[in-house]
């Protein structure tokens, strides 16, 4: 290959990796640049629609392969929120998710809680320590203290949908906001 087709094959594959557009599933903090820069194999299932593109979905390993376990976290919270080609996978990719969610909670669930978080401040995986938080809960705590508010008191809580009496009685010694 003489040097001008190497240039034009070079142009080529940066414009198809980087700026054809790949249906992405929701990310937390990974930019689209960082997304599609990743392997199919940090993607929780990968799809090809009826024109043979790809549709990844859920990134939740990084460019070195391990696992970004907010960013996994992420994904369960907003699992509900993708649109699949095919139905049958929404289970396949959730099972796997979940399996990598179980085995950290497990090691989770050995290290304990030293002393109350800061809701504020805490990170997904933080979050999902506290009793009857999971994915989705999280999820919404994070998204309510970043597009409203932070929380000014532990009660607030309670104004992020699904945490009633009895989750926040679970976990109001557990949390704080400063």
């Amino acid at each position: 290959m003489n040097r001008k087709m190497l240039k034009i094959f070079a142009v080529c594959m940066f414009f198809s990796l980087f700026l054809c557009s790949y249906d992405q599933a929701h990310s937390q903090g990974w930019s689209d640049f960082n997304i599609r820069s990743l392997p199919d194999s940090s993607f929780a299932l990968v799809e090809f629609d009826k024109h043979g593109s790809k549709v990844r979905h859920f990134p939740y390993r990084d460019t070195n392969g391990h696992i970004d376990i907010d960013q996994l976290i992420y994904c369960l919270g907003t699992f509900g929120d993708e649109t699949w080609v095919d139905p049958k996978n929404k289970e396949i990719a959730k099972k796997h998710l979940e399996e990598h969610y179980h085995r950290f909670k497990q090691r989770q669930l050995k290290e304990g809680m030293a002393e109350p978080m800061n809701i504020n401040k805490a990170s997904l995986k933080e979050l999902v320590r506290l009793t009857n938080i999971g994915p989705v809960m999280a999820v919404r705590i994070y998204k309510y203290r970043e597009t409203r508010e932070p929380f000014h008191n532990i009660e607030d809580i309670k104004k992020v949908e699904g945490i009633g009496p009895s989750i926040f009685a679970g976990i109001r010694y557990y949390i704080k906001v400063r």
